[in-house]
This record gives structure tokens, sequence and C-alpha cells, in this order.
């Protein structure tokens, strides 16, 4: 397992760098780009696409793009475009782990190995599902599984699942001016409405998704 555990240590230690590297240096676009959107007219939708897109590779405050997309082009409009975004952080990020993938077979034990892509194939799109909307898990998910033998395809429907709550919360929120009510009591209904939405998927799938191979 230590190749599957380089890779989730390397992935957390380099976006949580990230975030804090965005932090000290107080780069605006990534500390809050919601000024920038604000004057940027019908060009804010692809800079907040564009943003959400790279979540995997610089730390962008999604929540706040989020919202700013539901207060400039109204909820369903906004909540589009944050789940578009959203969609194409996931396969950038599988995208990633798929570049990484033999270098960590070759740090892993091949029967480790079959027995961790068994327990990933099986769940691994809960997983991608259910961390959409948690900062860090999310990118650190999204590349672990592209380190698998599970298919873009799988993982695209679990991000767009994923992202489809919190894309619809935060795009309400800015949409009716409810930034103020505080975004942990947003982040707290995205966490349990994607809780909800996992658990039904499971349901309603019947069985989890098995792996497919290369």
């Amino acid at each position: 397992m230590r190749g599957y555990l380089l890779l989730t240590g390397g992935v957390l230690a380099v976006v949580l760098g990230l975030y804090v590297l965005a932090v000290v240096l107080e780069i605006p676009v990534l500390t809050d780009p919601v000024p920038l959107m604000r004057r940027s007219g019908a060009l804010a939708a692809g800079i907040g696409v564009g943003l959400l897109s790279l979540d995997v590779v610089i730390p962008v405050p999604s929540s706040l793009v989020m919202i700013a997309h539901g207060a400039l082009f109204g909820v369903w409009g906004g909540a589009g475009l944050s789940l578009l975004g959203g969609a194409a952080a996931t396969l950038i990020g599988f995208l990633t782990g798929r570049v990484v993938r033999d270098p960590v077979r070759r740090l892993t034990n091949p029967r480790l190995r079959a027995r961790a892509e068994r327990l990933l194939g099986r769940w691994g799109w809960l997983a991608v599902l259910a961390t959409r909307p948690v900062p860090v898990l999310a990118e650190t998910v999204s590349v672990l599984a592209g380190a698998t033998t599970m298919r873009w395809p799988s993982v695209l429907a679990a991000g767009v699942l994923g992202n489809l709550v919190p894309a619809l919360a935060y795009a309400w929120a800015g949409a009716t001016a409810t930034r103020a009510v505080g975004g942990a009591l947003v982040f707290g209904a995205v966490l349990g409405l994607t809780a909800l939405a996992a658990l039904l998927a499971v349901v309603v799938r019947g069985r989890p998704v098995r792996a497919a191979g290369r």
C-alpha cells in the first residue's frame, strides 16, 4: 500500500501547501475572486468555470466562486456554471492520477494492489461523490481514483452528482443574497445533502460499480 499512501500524502501536502502560499501571498483572485468576477461582465462565467476547473492545481475558494455565480447569473445559470467547473475539476484530478499511475504501481505489492483496486473499483465512485464538497479531500480522492483502474465515465458521473448539491446550494445563496447567513451554515447544509445524495445513489443503483480494465 506504500504507493497509494505516498500518493495520498503527496497530494494532500501539495494542495495544503498551495492554500497556505495563496494566503501568505494574498493573491487577490485566489483569496476573493468575487470583485474580479463582478467587474468582468459576461466574462465572469468563463473566469468562474476556469477557476473551479483548476481547483485541483491552484487553491481556489470554490464556495465564493459558486456564490458569485448565483449572484451574477441566477440560481439555475449559476448552478449550471458551477456544475460544469466542478465536473471539469474532477476529470482534471482523475487525469492527473492517470499520469502518476505507473510509478505508483511500481511502488506497490501486486497482490495488495489488486485488493486495493478491487476495493476502490467497488466503492471509489462513492468516495468521489461524497467528497466533492470537501476542500482538499475532493482533489485528493479524484487524483487517487485516476491511479486505479476506475474508468473515467464512472468518475465523471460521480463528480457530476457530487457537485450537484454544492452548485445548487451556493447558487441559491448567491442569487438570494444570503451570503451573510454564514458560509458555515451553507457548507453544513451542502455536506448533509451530499451525504443524502450518496446514500440515495447506493440504494438506487442497487450495487456498487466494479472496476473495469485499462
